[in-house]
């Protein structure tokens, strides 16, 4: 300060201010206690994280080992390190190629017609109307009834003997004689996709249900001010609101649909011949064979294929739909 000149409040006070706050942001010291705070968080997640260390990351990485392996369950004493020999087996299985195509056919139809009957059954359980809460209640059922079950159903109401698809359709004169459905390539595989269809189609509708729910009304209103038509507001309104949850659902049941096995190999065991043979079915008939080490190898070339196209849809999606 020069001489003479008179000390300026405001700046006192501005200066002992931010040494005040300087001084209260000062790290406290590191004691037992403090680090027992920052520790509790992690403390919590730990057991969660130990068990999916221990029945998902653990068993992964042991299929990743075993695909280079020439593991038997018939052998495992012997088994030996092969390398890429597996995956030179591969690329000239036929059975593993064509099931690339047929786990493709699988997602579409599956995936797709899920999505296609889900779609008007939550907008019609989004009205207003006597008994929603029954069916409501009613439309989630088939998703509750565990798949082997549904697969059992199914397999019984197609059955090419005593089946009641059967009996209904040569009473009303579309069949002559009863048909063997689950023995024709063709109709072997949209019965099994039907049943798919069936039990998990709930799943999609209640997820878009709680979508729908969470819509403003107002904007509903201001659309019928404005005059839009029912058509105008679904376009404009309703289809925007649920395009970021299609996108995941299509992505999260395409996965999973990529590694049912269960209704297939029930109702027909990836038969006739091998029209049915996803690649995870394929996988799951090779262990049954003991070959445990080409097995995993079809499991993970599934996996890294699966993990590369939900890369692609998912920059895709970040840069198109939920930009």
């Amino acid at each position: 300060m020069a001489p003479g000149a008179r000390p300026d409040p405001a700046r006192g006070i501005a200066v002992r201010s931010v040494s005040v706050a300087s001084a209260g942001l000062r790290a406290p010291p590191h004691t037992a206690g403090h680090w027992r705070i920052h520790l509790l968080p992690y403390a919590f997640v730990a057991p969660i994280g130990l068990l999916l260390l221990s029945i998902s990351f653990y068993p992964s990485l042991y299929a990743v080992w075993f695909s280079f392996t020439n593991a038997s369950l018939l052998r495992l004493a012997q088994t030996s390190f092969v390398g890429f020999r597996n995956i030179a087996r591969l690329a000239n299985d036929s059975i593993f190629l064509w099931g690339l195509w047929r786990t493709l056919r699988w997602d579409l139809v599956v995936v797709l017609s899920q999505l296609a009957i889900a779609l008007p059954v939550a907008l019609f359980l989004n009205q207003r109307f006597w008994g929603r809460g029954l069916t409501r209640a009613a439309v989630v059922v088939p998703y509750i009834v565990p798949p082997a079950v549904t697969a059992l159903l199914w397999l019984y109401m197609f059955d090419g003997s005593f089946g009641i698809v059967n009996e209904v359709l040569v009473t009303l004169g579309v069949l002559q004689d009863n048909f063997a459905f689950l023995s024709a390539s063709i109709a072997s595989f949209f019965v099994i996709a039907g049943a798919m269809i069936w039990s998990g189609m709930p799943l999609m509708a209640v997820v878009l249900l709680a979508v729908l729910q969470t819509i403003p009304a107002e904007l509903y209103e201001a659309a019928s001010v404005d005059g839009a038509s029912a058509w105008q507001k679904f376009r404009r309104i309703t289809l925007p609101h649920l395009v970021p949850t299609i996108a995941f659902l299509l992505l999260l049941r395409t996965i999973w649909m990529s590694n049912h096995i269960d209704m297939i190999f029930i109702m027909t065991r990836g038969g006739p011949g091998f029209n049915n043979y996803t690649e995870a079915v394929y996988s799951f008939m090779l262990t049954q064979q003991m070959e445990v080490g080409y097995s995993s190898a079809v499991a993970v070339a599934l996996a890294l294929l699966l993990i590369v196209a939900a890369i692609f849809y998912v920059r895709h999606l970040a840069r198109e739909v939920l930009a």
